[in-house]
């Protein structure tokens, strides 16, 4: 071999050499690449936990999550599947974004987040209530708190006007006021939202900005219960009944009486036996 045509085969080899690092990642391995992203549930204000498959993501992997509170890497993951957790905080499309650490973009995936939907188990059948977060998200932030605390379950409807109301979120079986109530919220009645038939909204006292965890049915259409004025700023509706209005109906037959001091008490339990955030 001459010696020129030694030194041009080593020039190869030297280049050769390099092209393959370059493409292997050096000594870390094969790039970092997300091939899919998976999540157990969308719910607004349920924590969502997304599975990121691919390879070479022990260590330079990142995440961003538009409109998740809470983000945060799971413990466990490893160089085939990383895991990230949030709490979703707005209806609509939710765009999840893996990059390296140097903000390479590796995937982008669009979810859906559903309106809420809560379904209220009574004695006398179920209901399914959608809420709308868009147009009053204190109030349905409040709600949501505490029927995944729970709070609801064993409660009573212990105020029913026929042809009005039927108002519960308070009162035991037992006729005791449950324990655990939060910080009252400000009043969202001005939101376009009105108090007819099968909708639901907060109830309180006099100061507009009182209400805690009562809530209402409206039985009928309850025009003056709407907003109209700073002065007269009615109640707060924040969604409404899509699925059992017939057992609102059934539970509006029941005869009341002044019982335990209050008025208009159902002679017969209307009992919530569990309130559960099923979208």
């Amino acid at each position: 071999m001459k010696p020129i045509e030694g030194c041009i085969k080593h020039l190869i080899t030297i280049c050769i050499g390099l092209v393959l690092i370059a493409c292997s990642g050096g000594e870390g391995g094969s790039l970092p690449a997300v091939s899919d992203v998976q999540v157990d549930q969308l719910r607004l204000g349920q924590t969502s936990t997304f599975k990121f498959s691919g390879v070479n993501l022990g260590q330079d992997f990142q995440v961003s999550i538009a409109n998740c509170a809470g983000l945060s890497v799971l413990p466990g993951g490893g160089a085939l599947q990383q895991q990230v957790s949030c709490q979703p905080t707005k209806v609509g499309a939710l765009e999840v974004t893996s990059k390296t650490m140097a903000g390479v973009v590796m995937l982008v995936k669009t979810f859906n987040i559903p309106s809420p939907q809560v379904k209220i188990s009574t004695n006398f059948g179920d209901m399914v209530v959608e809420l709308n977060p868009a147009a009053a998200p204190i109030t349905v932030s409040n709600y949501l708190k505490y029927v995944n605390a729970n709070f609801y379950n064993g409660t009573l409807f212990h105020r029913l006007i026929p042809q009005f109301v039927v108002q519960g979120g308070w009162l035991t079986t037992e006729m005791f006021e449950k324990p655990g109530a939060g910080s009252a919220i400000v009043l969202e009645s001005n939101n376009g939202l009105k108090n007819t038939r099968g909708s639901i909204a907060m109830a309180r006292g006099t100061n507009p900005n009182s209400a805690t965890t009562q809530f209402y049915f409206n039985l009928v259409d309850n025009p003056k219960l709407d907003y109209e004025s700073d002065v007269s700023p009615g109640y707060a509706v924040f969604g409404k009944i899509v699925e059992g209005l017939n057992v609102l109906d059934i539970m509006s037959q029941i005869s009341t009486a002044s019982l335990y001091g209050l008025d208009n008490v159902p002679t017969s339990n209307l009992r919530i036996n569990a309130a559960v955030q099923i979208q």
